[in-house]
């Protein structure tokens, strides 16, 4: 919102010095001056301010495509390692999240879970995301997500230490990648994990 709002008063503002260019130093005439003015004012100025001035997303919540070079690296990163996922959950000693793809009405989404025990080659989840869309009321209850589904996980010990969680450092490498440097915030909370640091050469 503060952003519309400073376009439209930078918009406003414009108008007496393109005036005065068109008018006073280019001397093309008042009314021409004018229409020029407010052309350039109103209409094209606005647009090279949304064009050039765009507001980065929260990392949290940025769009991601799973078929993202970098995504599938780190999901098969991942998948690789689920073998440590396994012992872990079977230990008890840590809490256990997994992340899955899971159809909320006519969309599939990526979301979290936390993960309680595995049966017959599946895990045995609670949903912990909340999805955009349609939430149906077995999704309130535990689910049981295919192994071989599963996208991500993480083992988080009592003082916050994470395992795993490949899938948080590919939306860092995605947005750094398309937005440039991460907020500071979400930088910090990355330096819970072990199995990467940030920024990757640290």
């Amino acid at each position: 919102m503060l952003r519309i709002i400073t376009i439209v008063l930078i918009s406003f503002a414009s108008l007496v010095p393109y005036l005065v260019i068109f008018n006073r130093w280019l001397d093309v005439g008042n009314d021409l001056a004018g229409w020029i003015s407010v052309a350039l004012g109103w209409i094209v100025t606005p647009i090279l301010l949304l064009h050039f001035w765009k507001v980065k997303p929260s990392p949290e919540v940025m769009p991601v495509d799973i078929n993202d070079p970098i995504i599938q690296e780190l999901i098969e990163r991942s998948r690789s390692e689920l073998n440590r996922f396994l012992v872990g959950l079977e230990e008890g000693k840590k809490e256990a999240h997994v992340k899955f793809p899971y159809k909320f009405g006519d969309e599939i989404e990526h979301v979290w879970g936390l993960a309680h025990s595995i049966k017959d080659g599946r895990v045995i989840v609670s949903l912990e995301s909340n999805p955009v869309g349609e939430v149906t009321e077995e999704v309130y209850e535990r689910l049981s997500i295919d192994l071989d589904s599963l996208e991500d996980w993480m083992l988080v010990d009592r003082s916050g230490k994470t395992y795993g969680g490949y899938s948080i450092l590919g939306l860092a490498k995605v947005y750094t990648r398309d937005y440039g440097k991460l907020p500071k915030a979400y930088a910090r909370d990355l330096d819970r994990f072990v199995d990467f640091s940030w920024p990757e050469n640290a």
